[in-house]
């Protein structure tokens, strides 16, 4: 029976032990639980930006095509061998200048033949004429002498046209590409013998939207940068817009001219075009580093006063976009000018999170940002 008691308070003892070690424990939890409901972040520093209406230019921008003001592949014209080749790869030269000579030995001697026969006709076609005035011969014989004169001098305008194509030469002042035949080639009738490019004046064709397409008219002022990595830029304008619209990309082709005294342009080249439409437009702008990109929404944390706590808050706030310009992005809907959003640091944030706004000054967003390479 002692046995037994022993046995039960030894239980006794150790369900007693269990019941304060979980009650230790459970009181425990609770207290981190209860202590985590009431944690409150410290508030995150975080750069500002009030959202503002900017003068954006009302413009389009495209890739666009360089193109010669004056641009051919100088051919032969005529069958013929290489004699003389008068020019070098890349030159200038100008309108007139020989570039190659083809040999022309059977060609002079039939012209040479050709005008011994004109000389004969022309003289038989005199006699002619004064032996008409005799009734001496008929005017059938007559005209067939004048016949065999125009003949004659046909075959030596032909004969002479020949030789001088024979002697190729620069339609326009340009620039030549590379040669592309040798000394002593035969060069069959459309043989490429060289590129020539007039670039002092260029041409730049980009593609443009139908939806675009009526917005454009000849005179548009249009920037064009270079395509060498730099900054620089070229004035022109709008000097022709296309007049029908591509069945399968439903682009037009509209051309600008520019000036290319510094050859800056080379035919073939990328460059960015951008036309100047109308009038600046009013669009409400924040730098891109305030905006979160995500494929459920793009946000922006607005920061807002909490009255009763005295603490600023961030509210993540969807928001529709629209044009980008420099450093700026254009903010077509779920914000209104005045509202202060973070431009730094957002990445950082919650919803409903306390902030601070940094007094570290923040960077210089341009519209028209200009970098360097050092």
């Amino acid at each position: 029976m002692k046995k037994h008691k022993s046995i039960l308070i030894a239980i006794a003892a150790v369900v007693g032990i269990f019941l304060i070690l979980a009650l230790t424990k459970f009181s425990q939890i609770f207290a981190m639980v209860q202590a985590g409901k009431d944690f409150v972040p410290p508030p995150e520093s975080v750069g500002a930006f009030t959202a503002q209406q900017q003068d954006w230019p009302n413009t389009f921008t495209a890739m666009g095509t360089v193109e010669a003001d004056e641009g051919i592949n100088i051919s032969a014209e005529v069958a013929g061998k290489v004699k003389q080749i008068m020019f070098k790869s890349g030159e200038y030269v100008k309108a007139g200048t020989v570039i190659l000579i083809q040999e022309s030995g059977n060609e002079s001697a039939q012209l040479s033949a050709a005008t011994a026969r004109l000389r004969l006709a022309d003289a038989n076609y005199e006699r002619m004429v004064q032996l008409r005035k005799k009734n001496t011969v008929s005017q059938n014989e007559l005209d067939t002498a004048l016949q065999q004169k125009e003949s004659a001098q046909g075959d030596v305008d032909n004969l002479k046209t020949t030789l001088e194509k024979k002697i190729v030469r620069a339609p326009f002042d340009g620039r030549l590409g590379i040669r592309k035949v040798d000394l002593g080639q035969d060069l069959p009738v459309g043989t490429q013998i060289v590129s020539l490019q007039a670039t002092n004046r260029v041409r730049v064709n980009f593609p443009v939207p139908q939806h675009w397409l009526v917005r454009m008219t000849k005179g548009l002022p249009v920037t064009v940068q270079l395509g060498d990595g730099s900054n620089n830029v070229v004035k022109g304008e709008v000097t022709a817009v296309g007049a029908d619209i591509d069945a399968v990309t439903r682009n037009a082709t509209v051309q600008s001219s520019l000036e290319n005294s510094n050859n800056q342009f080379i035919p073939g080249m990328a460059v960015q075009t951008q036309v100047t439409l109308s009038n600046p437009q009013k669009t409400l702008a924040v730098p891109t580093t305030a905006v979160i990109f995500a494929p459920f929404g793009d946000t922006v944390f607005v920061i807002e006063k909490d009255k009763e706590k005295n603490v600023l808050k961030a509210r993540q706030q969807f928001v529709r976009l629209g044009k980008s310009r420099g450093d700026f992005i254009e903010i077509a809907d779920g914000i209104k000018a005045g509202d202060q959003v973070v431009s730094a640091g957002a990445f950082k944030l919650t919803n409903g999170q306390s902030v601070v706004i940094s007094k570290t000054a923040q960077p210089d967003f341009k519209a028209d940002p200009k970098p360097v390479d050092n």
